[in-house]
């Protein structure tokens, strides 16, 4: 006799994610689109518990959460910590399948730990920073408009978080702060780049999220991206108030000013 679903796998399935799983994995019980109705009465279905349970198992064969949880702790963030505290985002199980088979290995956990990094899953789908504005307009300190979201601005709409592991450092490389653009850069490793706009505010948004943290509270770090005037975008200053987007010249020294980085 088959061993029945447990109580926290069954109101997995039956929640509005497990739905969304249900209708987009071929195969978790049949090959055909479902419509709302069929997938709330699949839902409590023996094909639909063997479906759902095999591709949580296909899941679990291809990562360790257990892992980098332990490695990380509280700076690890799962796409089911994402999904369960950002309303209206949800993986499908080619985009979890996809982290599955991406999450760095013990030593790279252990580097992203040593040296003060986040390991945050990106986004199901590409979004601009306008876009993460959207999901919860109160982490932007601008709720709307703003001098980024302007026509000219394309930096805020083209340049995108994607769906892989963003492995962001919580603050500014170290001693970078009063130096230049130019004098930054050789403080990065040669595993390590400047993330784009969106890849930060993403990371630190989503941390705040699941984690209830403010990253980047008193201080703005430099991203890769440039604004139509050829100001470098930096975001920073995180609190209650909401993360500021803010631009400066790559020649400005400032105190609270360092370099935001991600690695390789």
């Amino acid at each position: 006799m088959e061993k029945p679903m447990s109580k926290q796998v069954l109101a997995t399935a039956r929640s509005t994610q497990g739905k969304r799983i249900l209708r987009n994995a071929a195969g978790a019980v049949n090959k055909a689109r479902l419509t709302e109705s069929e997938a709330r009465d699949a839902a409590g279905s023996r094909k639909f518990q063997q479906g759902f349970i095999a591709l949580l198992r296909d899941c679990s064969a291809k990562v360790d959460w257990t892992l980098a949880r332990s490695v990380l702790g509280n700076d690890f963030v799962a796409p089911e910590d994402i999904a369960k505290a950002r309303r209206g985002v949800v993986y499908t199980p080619e985009e979890i399948a996809g982290l599955c088979k991406t999450l760095p290995n013990r030593k790279e956990l252990q580097w992203l730990r040593d040296n003060g990094f986040i390991l945050v899953a990106g986004p199901p789908k590409p979004m601009s920073l306008l876009e993460i504005r959207d999901l919860k307009n109160e982490y932007l300190y601008s709720k709307t408009g703003g001098w980024y979201s302007g026509d000219k601005e394309k930096f805020s709409r083209d340049d995108k978080a994607t769906a892989k592991w963003l492995k962001l450092r919580k603050g500014p490389v170290p001693n970078s702060t009063s130096k230049s653009w130019s004098e930054q850069q050789p403080l990065l490793s040669d595993i390590e780049y400047v993330p784009n706009a969106a890849e930060a505010v993403w990371g630190v948004t989503s941390y705040k999220a699941v984690r209830g943290v403010y990253l980047l509270p008193n201080v703005y770090v430099r991203t890769s991206n440039l604004d139509s005037d050829g100001y470098r975008v930096s975001v920073g200053f995180f609190d209650a108030g909401g993360l500021y987007v803010y631009d400066d010249w790559d020649d400005d020294r400032y105190e609270l000013l360092g370099l935001a980085s991600a690695r390789k």
